[in-house]
């Protein structure tokens, strides 16, 4: 079976990508062909197929330059990106294609892919890893309040709401922008494109229901996290551990603000992002324990979460199924997390414990509670990787992936 994977980026940055990445290994070991299509960029991955991947854009830096010419070219880009077109319907031509599995796209590549793909009658599959067909900003977050907002319940909130509220980047510029692609995805109907949307958790699908989307035609298949390249290693660590993007709806200064009300327990934090900077201040003027260390990655990373004594993420935003919290499981670390969106499907007390969101206190409290019951954390560390391996696997992942490739290409979505 040849399986078009279509994701913005074809390299390993951020969740969607690298579950692209992981599919398409999992496929090719399977006896498939997976078949990439994405943007350029100087860090792709090598393929024979990359002769039909879509231009570069950097839209921060496009719509840095406040001109004419930059705001119309993300908008063509938005709108009708004819490129994009053009280059997935000639590699239509060239290659058989059997089923499409869609992913993160839609800013860098937009919808102008669907009528190719629909004209040959190609079964398409889309997974979910965000909001973005029911929240302009795509992840359910005020960035200009810092806080969650699901205000977007139709189409005329969701073009009307975004530039009044600022809710993207508290930009006006980008907000309208945002507004706009909104419009623009509705007047394409979506919840007709695929024979099934693939949601990682039922919150999304409860969420986008909530939100006035047709939710008949989603099936959950929880997110895999590909166990052999971790190891368990369920003896306690000296440090609690938080590692991924650093930026405000990840609720990080509420989690510092705590161990510097613990003050005897360290904290390590791994990772970059927009408020790196303000949270090494705030830690500093609090003279909280926390140690920052920077983007890992790959063995470094996971060494890091193997001498660890527990994995902390305190999202203030609807995390839907966040992969730092697979990868803490399957390294046999007992999660402590936020008790909203997508979390406490993975999170549950035999695993971890769930805290308030925004409250120092809740998580000073939770990692107080379990830092010295040794037996605890090696039976929670122990229970999350056996629920990742029953749950998450990427084999199990692929049997149900398949067989939804099975019955889309049989017309039955």
């Amino acid at each position: 079976m040849n399986v078009l994977i279509v994701n913005t980026l074809y390299y390993p940055q951020g969740g969607a990508p690298q579950y692209g990445l992981m599919l398409a290994r999992l496929l090719s070991g399977a006896g498939h062909n997976p078949i990439p299509f994405a943007m350029k960029t100087p860090h792709d991955l090598p393929t024979p197929y990359s002769k039909y991947f879509v231009s570069f854009i950097d839209f921060k830096e496009e719509l840095r330059k406040r001109s004419p010419k930059s705001f119309f070219k993300v908008l063509s880009r938005i709108f009708h990106f004819s490129e994009a077109a053009e280059k997935i319907d000639s590699l239509l031509s060239d290659v058989q294609v059997d089923i499409v599995h869609l992913n993160n796209f839609l800013h860098h590549i937009s919808l102008s892919i669907i009528e190719p793909i629909k004209k040959r009658r190609i079964p398409i599959v889309w997974s979910l890893h965000d909001h973005i067909l029911v929240c302009p900003n795509t992840n359910l977050y005020n960035d200009k309040l810092g806080e969650p907002c699901d205000l977007c319940r139709n189409s005329l909130k969701r073009l009307v709401l975004p530039p009044v509220k600022r809710c993207k980047k508290g930009s006006f510029g980008a907000s309208l922008m945002a507004s706009l692609e909104a419009l623009y995805i509705a007047t394409k109907k979506p919840a007709l494109i695929p024979k099934f949307f693939i949601a990682p958790s039922h919150f999304l699908v409860r969420k986008h229901a909530e939100m006035g989307f047709d939710t008949t035609r989603f099936v959950v298949v929880p997110n895999p996290v590909d166990t052999k390249f971790f190891t368990p290693h369920p003896e306690p660590g000296n440090y609690a551990l938080y590692f991924g993007r650093l930026s405000a709806e990840k609720g990080l200064e509420h989690m510092i603000k705590a161990f510097a009300m613990l003050g005897k327990y360290e904290l390590v934090i791994a990772g970059d992002g927009p408020m790196r900077a303000e949270l090494e201040k705030l830690s500093e003027t609090l003279a909280a324990p926390v140690r920052f260390v920077g983007r890992l990655v790959g063995e470094k990373l996971r060494e890091l979460i193997y001498r660890s004594r527990m994995v902390i993420l305190p999202s203030v935003c609807f995390d839907n199924a966040p992969l730092m919290v697979l990868e803490g499981m399957a390294s046999a670390k007992p999660i402590l997390a936020s008790n909203i969106g997508g979390i406490p499907e993975l999170v549950t007390d035999d695993v971890g414990i769930l805290f308030e969101p925004g409250r120092a206190e809740g998580i000073a409290d939770a990692v107080a509670k379990l830092w010295n019951d040794e037996r605890k954390l090696i039976t929670m560390g122990n229970n999350a990787r056996r629920r990742v391996e029953e749950n998450h696997s990427p084999e199990v992942h692929l049997v149900k992936i398949l067989e939804l490739y099975r019955m889309a290409a049989g017309g039955n979505g």
